[in-house]
């Protein structure tokens, strides 16, 4: 998912930089600026919970939740990002021309596959119950 996240980011961002509207590119508006900024942020926020759960595992520590916070949140990124793409895009987004239509589609699965988005919830639930319940 986070692959997903980061490709539709990277097949989007040089569009923003290439469409002008009104003299500048639409990539300069400040709106557009901080909408993407927050995508950045999003992706990275994603990728270090993804490490971090790696690096537990391999440390031989327990590690479920951390995967599972990690699963949830980059599929969650992963939609949002995949989403926003489509927008900044506008029309041609949706078109078979840009790939950003196929991270989109591609992307949904991701709170589907590999235990539902409720699933990681519940996973992550009874993790904290038992943290916070002894």
């Amino acid at each position: 998912m986070l692959d997903l996240a980061q490709g539709a980011f990277d097949a989007t961002m040089p569009y923003l930089f290439q469409r002008k509207q009104f003299g500048q590119t639409i990539g300069s508006f400040q709106g557009l600026q901080h909408q993407y900024a927050q995508i950045a942020v999003d992706i990275e926020a994603a990728r270090l919970l993804t490490y971090n759960a790696a690096r537990m595992k391999e440390q031989g520590k327990p590690f479920v939740k951390e995967a599972a916070m990690a699963k949830l949140y980059a599929s969650q990124v992963a939609e949002r990002t995949a989403s926003r793409c489509i927008e900044w895009c506008g029309g041609i987004g949706f078109t078979r021309d840009y790939p950003v239509e196929k991270f989109y589609r591609d992307c949904k699965i991701g709170a589907i596959y590999e235990g539902t988005s409720n699933i990681q919830l519940q996973t992550i639930a009874k993790f904290l119950e038992k943290q916070y319940s002894s």
